[in-house]
């Protein structure tokens, strides 16, 4: 898996850790759990509770890329 440049300082994937899965940097936890939780209509805050390895700003930059990917792919750069 290829981390892209912007978040080559938020997430890693090795294939001798988890099998290469996309993780956040320095810990085990999947970056897919962020979108599972606030998918489910939890608040990020939960998800950093149950997950102190993850910092704030790791979660917030996910969820930025990713908005601005969407914004990007769909049209809405002005939004």
């Amino acid at each position: 898996m290829q981390i892209p440049g912007g978040l080559s300082n938020v997430l890693e994937a090795t294939p001798e850790t988890l099998h290469g899965a996309v993780r956040f940097k320095g810990t085990r936890v999947f970056a897919q759990s962020l979108f599972d939780y606030t998918f489910k209509g939890k608040p990020v805050d939960v998800f950093l509770d149950h997950f102190p390895d993850v910092s704030r700003e790791q979660a917030e930059a996910l969820l930025n890329w990713e908005y601005h990917r969407i914004q990007h792919d769909f049209g809405y750069l002005n939004a």
